[in-house]
């Protein structure tokens, strides 16, 4: 009994533990699959190597899109469409 006790305990902690990065991971790879005809090699080597959340990075690059291109610009709507 002692046994599966211990065991059920290591899971959920190993499950706590997991949970945040297998999320990052999944946001990560919706918003790589969202945005990945419309970024450069630079923009996509960039998102690799971005340490925060990956949410950020899309408004980075919305952000850096309206100021090339103008508020509300219709270049800048994949960027947008990520973001909801």
């Amino acid at each position: 009994m002692k046994e599966r006790l211990l065991l059920v305990v290591a899971v959920a902690v190993f499950a706590a533990i997991a949970f945040p990065f297998a999320h990052d991971l999944y946001v990560r790879a919706r918003v790589m699959h969202r945005l990945d005809p419309v970024l450069s090699e630079q923009d996509r080597y960039a998102f690799r190597e971005w340490n925060g959340d990956p949410m950020s990075f899309v408004k980075s690059l919305n952000a850096r899109c309206e100021l090339v291109h103008g508020p509300d610009a219709d270049a800048c709507a994949p960027y947008r469409l990520v973001q909801e």
